[in-house]
């Protein structure tokens, strides 16, 4: 699992999930994450697509812009983003367990 892969399950989210709120295609969207998006010529040479229009609706989708996310450092950027995610969903968590003993204790 790479980076990005991280990132988009650390928000909660399967990559259908994404395919589905970013408009595109399921598979599309697996094969450019994996990096797995190639074809071949009519000369029979192997080539990479580089899925810009699917990486730019990600990058908007996250509110960054492309290079950020898809530039030579993103794994810096993208570990950041993780690191926050993660502190961001435990501070809810213990809000909202808070708020449960407050409830239950009758404060």
């Amino acid at each position: 699992m790479n980076t990005i892969e991280k990132l988009i399950k650390a928000k909660g989210l399967t990559k259908r999930d994404l395919s589905r709120e970013l408009g595109v295609g399921y598979h599309s969207l697996q094969k450019m994450l994996k990096g797995n998006w190639k074809y071949t010529t009519k000369s029979g040479e192997v080539r990479f697509a580089e899925c810009r229009h699917i990486r730019q609706r990600v990058a908007d989708w996250l509110g960054y812009p492309y290079e950020l996310i898809w530039g030579p450092n993103s794994d810096l950027f993208l570990n950041r983003l993780i690191t926050e995610e993660i502190d961001r969903q435990a501070d809810q968590r213990a809000a909202e367990q808070r708020a449960q003993l407050r409830q239950a204790l009758g404060f």
